[in-house]
């Protein structure tokens, strides 16, 4: 297929080796099948009546998935759901500094670590988000129940420690009929602990580039209650010139028992950013020197200063009808981020509220909601003078963006092995705009949409094995920061922006069979995306989006975790795509920033009280333009832990670790910024690096 280049354009970028060919064959999707087939014919896999209760780790668990709003268990759910819950030794003795370190084996998950704090972590799932240039978008992020995507579908994660996350979910594909817009997957986070018994920590690492990190967290009952409290500070100089920074994070969880069948949760939040921010870099500078920094950031003094807090109230009560549930939250933002083109000023108020009602009847489950939410945000953009606000208004405007959404999912049983899930949800989102900038006239304004998002899935359930199929959908509006940066002068809402909705199907089956100690997840998807958003990026570093046709999806995923013996686990993920534009100028390309395939693998062992974990991550080349002429090249990087679980003394526990990350020192970069001017794709990754600490529990 003939390759159509479009600006911006980068000439004169050679032809770099691949670590994988790129095409996703037909061969890959038959093996998957086959194992599919045979996961749910092997009887011997099946497990007997009055195995020992070791076996349970082997099968599915009937826990409510967050991810799909309660409606479904792990064991239950016609969707492609993952689940990673970090136990005891991990969270001491894994250093944990960015998501990719800490959720690296969800499949269809994709974390990219820039190397500094300015833009954060690139989150893309079953290659939705692929385009953002800084946050994460298309996404749908929640941490301890309170969404971190605004109801303009946009995401920021300073406010995540990643070292502080004990279980994650994962939704691998559309799923607006649960959260909305923005959602083409969606991430439930948790930092929350019900500790039985009072319990504290303290943990405190140190270790390459001007790495420290200071953790104290405590948990325990109140009478009939729970609380849990902790903070967190993180310090690095960077491997990259000007890439210092330091975020602050705390948190706090109440669970407070109102009566037998009455239950109020309170979760709070809040960091404190304070970053240089090194840009991007072309090949020619990559070449020269990997630690340098792009002039213009450092020459302009850009970074990023941002506070953000976050309170949620959820009240549970079982009634007669079922559980009901009714949710506050409130969010603020401080941001103060001076780039190249502009001194960005921003405050930003949202919240929202939910209300739900799930029961059963038979052999019928339902669920039934009312979602709303507000994200009001005070935009201040000056020119940039040495790192602070000039005289020169550029754009001065109040966005407000208000969403209402109701939706029903409902779940019947067929069968004793077959269930049906169904579900139908309603959004309208308003955006609005009040500009205070009238020089070039009043650029005040709105703009609304609307979208229905059904969805419906089966799921045949045969020994401990479960087969799911399901037809889904999400839409996701332009974002007040996509719409404000219009390539026209002056200020107001882009008009030619418009929402991009994805449809997908997906065959799956996930399972744990006890004789042979395997806990299996496979998945094969097809998803389109109409009206696909994109991004261009101006000769002075300002990033504008335009709709640039269809895209399609196609992929397989696989995740198998196998003990070993019972001291020694083993677990492996692989995800093979193909994600194309497929209509317009630019149809045949790949879409940039996403690699055709990905593996993880990851071996973890304890033996007399000393700890070791190895991971290995391999990836493809990927390209880093719309028009494909500009390539990543792929990689594979070795991690190597070791700790101890533990060294009594006194009342304390004390417990050492070590860390060396890319222990063969290679040269790649963990991220790139998609369709950057001159040719500024790279954000390059560091070298060899080791971290060392120590973690006291009382």
């Amino acid at each position: 297929m003939k390759r159509n280049p479009v600006p911006p354009v980068v000439s004169g970028m050679p032809c770099l080796p691949r670590f994988w060919p790129r095409p996703v064959s037909a061969r890959p999707l038959t093996g998957l099948l086959a194992v599919m087939f045979l996961a749910l014919h092997l009887p011997a896999l099946h497990p007997a009546r009055g195995q020992s209760p070791d076996t349970l780790r082997y099968t599915l668990p009937d826990i409510e998935v967050e991810t799909v709003r309660a409606t479904e268990t792990e064991a239950t759910a016609p969707f492609a759901v993952a689940v990673d819950v970090r136990d005891p030794a991990r969270l001491a003795l894994d250093p944990a500094l960015t998501l990719d370190a800490a959720l690296g084996t969800l499949p269809g998950t994709w974390f990219n670590d820039r190397g500094h704090f300015a833009l954060g972590e690139r989150l893309s799932i079953r290659g939705m988000g692929w385009r953002s240039a800084f946050g994460v978008r298309g996404v749908q992020v929640v941490l301890d129940g309170i969404p971190l995507t605004m109801p303009d579908g946009q995401a920021i994660l300073d406010i995540v420690d990643p070292a502080l996350v004990r279980r994650a979910e994962v939704m691998r594909g559309p799923a607006s009929l649960f959260w909305g817009n923005g959602s083409g997957g969606a991430l439930f986070l948790s930092t929350q602990t019900l500790s039985p018994t009072f319990t504290g920590r303290i943990r405190a690492l140190t270790g390459s580039d001007g790495l420290w990190q200071t953790t104290a967290e405590a948990a325990g009952p109140v009478g009939p209650h729970h609380v849990q409290a902790y903070v967190s500070t993180t310090h690095q100089d960077g491997f990259r010139d000007y890439s210092t920074g330091r975020l602050t994070r705390t948190g706090l969880h109440g669970h407070v028992a109102l009566g037998p069948s009455t239950r109020l949760r309170v979760t709070a939040a809040a960091a404190a950013l304070d970053t240089e921010h090194p840009g991007s870099l072309t090949r020619e500078q990559l070449e020269a020197d990997r630690t340098g920094a792009d002039t213009r950031y450092v020459n302009t003094a850009s970074g990023k200063e941002s506070l953000q807090a976050q309170l949620g109230l959820t009240l549970d009560r079982q009634t007669r009808a079922g559980l009901a549930s009714a949710s506050v939250y409130g969010i603020t933002r401080d941001l103060q981020n001076p780039l190249p083109f502009a001194y960005i000023d921003l405050f930003r108020r949202a919240g929202g509220a939910r209300l739900a009602l799930q029961g059963a009847q038979g052999r019928l489950t339902y669920r039934l909601g009312l979602d709303a939410g507000l994200q009001d945000d005070d935009r201040l953009e000056r020119n940039n003078a040495g790192g602070r606000p000039g005289d020169v208004r550029r754009t001065d405007q109040q966005e407000t963006v208000r969403n209402t959404a109701a939706y029903a999912v409902i779940g019947l049983r067929l069968h004793p092995a077959l269930r049906l899930t169904a579900g139908l949800r309603a959004d309208r989102v308003r955006f609005d705009m009040e500009d205070r900038l009238t020089t070039d006239g009043d650029q005040s304004g709105h703009r609304t949409f609307a979208a229905w998002s059904p969805a419906f899935g089966l799921a045949y359930q045969r020994g401990s094995a479960l087969l799911f199929a399901n037809v889904s959908t999400a839409f996701e509006t332009p974002t007040t920061t996509e719409l404000v940066n219009s390539p026209e002068p002056g200020g107001g809402f882009n008009p030619d922006l418009a929402p991009q909705r994805t449809r997908g199907v997906e065959l799956g089956l996930r399972g744990g069979w006890p004789t042979a100690r395997l806990v299996l997840d496979a998945a094969v998807f097809h998803m389109t995306v109409a009206d696909q958003f994109n991004s261009f990026t101006s000769g002075d570093g300002e990033t504008f989006y335009v709709n640039s046709g269809r895209t399609v999806h196609d992929g397989v995923e696989l995740a198998v975790t196998w003990t070993v013996v019972p001291a020694l686990e083993l677990s492996a993920t692989y995800a093979g795509s193909r994600f194309v534009f497929d209509e317009g100028a630019l149809e045949g390309n790949q879409l940039p920033g996403i690699p055709d395939h990905r593996a993880f693998l990851r071996l973890r062992g304890e033996r007399q009280g000393f700890w070791a974990m190895a991971t290995l991550e391999a990836v493809s080349t990927y390209f880093a333009d719309d028009a494909n002429t500009a390539e990543n090249n792929g990689y594979a990087v070795l991690d190597l832990n070791l700790g101890h679980t533990g060294v009594a003394v006194g009342r304390a526990r004390l417990q050492p670790f070590a860390q060396v990350r890319n222990l063969t020192d290679t040269a790649y970069n963990g991220s790139v910024v998609v369709n950057a001017s001159g040719g500024r794709y790279y954000e390059p990754a560091p070298g060899r690096t080791i971290q060392a600490g120590l973690n006291v529990r009382f």
